[in-house]
C-alpha cells in the first residue's frame, strides 16, 4: 500500500515538489524560441542596419494577384526588398514607394525582387494592393493574406503598424516605412530606415552583399 507525504518537511513531499518543479521548468522552456549566436564580426558601420543574427522566418502562405502562393521558397536564391504597405497609404509611403521603384530600376535582374505586403487585408483584396501600386507605376508582387498572418509576418520582420478605429466606422494605419533587405536563405538580413536613400540602401548593400560573401 502507498504511504501518503506527512507534513511539508517530509522527503517524500521534496522529492514530490521537485519532479512537478522540473517538469514546470522543462515546459517552460520548451516554449522559448532557440536563440543561435551570432558568430559573424560584423563590421561597426554596418551594426545599425544588419540584422544580428539573420531572422529566421517562420512558414507563411500568402496570395499574390496571379492567385498563386507565395511561400518561404519564394525568398530563396534571390535578394529581395520588402515594404509592408497599403492602398491608402499616401502621402506617408511616398518617400519609400519611390525608394522600392529607384532600387528596382538600379539592381534590374534575375538575381532581385521587389515585393509589397499588404497590411490592410481586413479592408483590401490583394488584387485591390497590386491596382493601387500599378496605378503609381510601381512594378511591384503584391502579396497579403489574412489579419492573422500578416500579423505573424510583422512580427518576424519587425515591421511595425497600428490600425485605429473610429466610432464613426473609419479607421487609420500608421506604420514605419523601413525596407527591408531578405536574404538568399530566407532570412531577414537588414533593415533600412526611412531616413536612408535609395543611393544609401544602395551602397549598404553593396557592403552587405560583400560581407555576406565572406562569411556565409
Amino acid at each position: 500500500m502507498a504511504k501518503r507525504c506527512k507534513g511539508l518537511n517530509s522527503k517524500c513531499f521534496l522529492f514530490t515538489y521537485l519532479i512537478i518543479v522540473t517538469f514546470l521548468l522543462v515546459l517552460w522552456l520548451n516554449r522559448l524560441p532557440l536563440v543561435h549566436e551570432d558568430l559573424r564580426d560584423i563590421p561597426l558601420d554596418m551594426q545599425s542596419y544588419t540584422s544580428s543574427p539573420p531572422i529566421q522566418l517562420p512558414s507563411f502562405l500568402l496570395n499574390t494577384k496571379e492567385k498563386l502562393a507565395l511561400t518561404n521558397d519564394w525568398f530563396e536564391n534571390k535578394w529581395s526588398f520588402v515594404y509592408f504597405t497599403h492602398g491608402h497609404c499616401l502621402p506617408a509611403c511616398q518617400p519609400s514607394l519611390e525608394k522600392m521603384k529607384e532600387l528596382q530600376t538600379s539592381f534590374a535582374n534575375s538575381d532581385f525582387q521587389f515585393l509589397a505586403v499588404g497590411i490592410d487585408s481586413e479592408h483590401e483584396t490583394v488584387d485591390d494592393l497590386a491596382q493601387f501600386l500599378d496605378a503609381h507605376n510601381l512594378k511591384l508582387t503584391a502579396a497579403s493574406a489574412s489579419t492573422e498572418e500578416i500579423d505573424q509576418l510583422a512580427r518576424s520582420f519587425v515591421a511595425l503598424f497600428l490600425q485605429t478605429d473610429f466610432s464613426d466606422g473609419s479607421y487609420q494605419i500608421e506604420q514605419e516605412h523601413h525596407i527591408f533587405l531578405v536574404d538568399p536563405k530566407g532570412r531577414v538580413y537588414a533593415t533600412f530606415k526611412t531616413a536612408n536613400s535609395s543611393a544609401s540602401i544602395r551602397a549598404k548593400f553593396l557592403k552587405l552583399r560583400h560581407f555576406y560573401a565572406k562569411t556565409e
